[in-house]
């Protein structure tokens, strides 16, 4: 497993606990709402994998592994993304770690840990993984093709 390999999945298991935390907290809540979120996670995750990581051109190398087996399995050529697909992405990735807040701030204990797990895995991601990618259409990505000229 190469560094980028591990920061890439452990950051996955880190979000993978916050949102098992914002399931519990949720459950908590109502039952109905919790089986209704873990569905939403589903499709969430689902949604991220073919907006974004099925269109990566560096999918088979993703540091975050299982994701990029599991875009591989979905037949989309690389290339930029588009509008549709980014706020497609944006908008699951939101919906997966905001809805969890409308309960999780009645447990202090619960949301800060959700959100110092995510800032953890978020700083893996930028700090390690993102360095290594070499997905060219990521909008994260820093390239020669949009970078300030000098």
């Amino acid at each position: 497993m190469t560094k980028s390999q591990f920061y890439g999945v452990t950051s996955l298991i880190l979000v993978g606990i916050a949102i098992v935390l914002g399931v519990v907290a949720i459950f908590q809540a109502s039952l109905w709402l919790g089986i209704g979120y873990l569905l939403l996670s589903g499709i969430a995750a689902y949604v991220v994998i073919y907006a974004y990581c099925a269109k990566c051109p560096s999918k088979a190398q993703c540091a975050h592994v299982l994701p990029g087996k599991a875009a591989l399995a979905i037949q989309r050529k690389p290339g930029p993304y588009s509008t549709a697909e980014t706020l497609s992405m944006v908008t699951a990735l939101l919906l997966l770690l905001g809805l969890p807040q409308l309960v999780l701030w009645k447990n202090p204990l619960l949301l800060v840990s959700f959100w110092v797990l995510c800032g953890i895995a978020v700083t893996q991601i930028r700090s390690v993984v993102c360095l290594a990618c070499r997905n060219v259409y990521c909008p994260l990505k820093q390239t020669k093709r949009n970078a300030p000229a000098q």
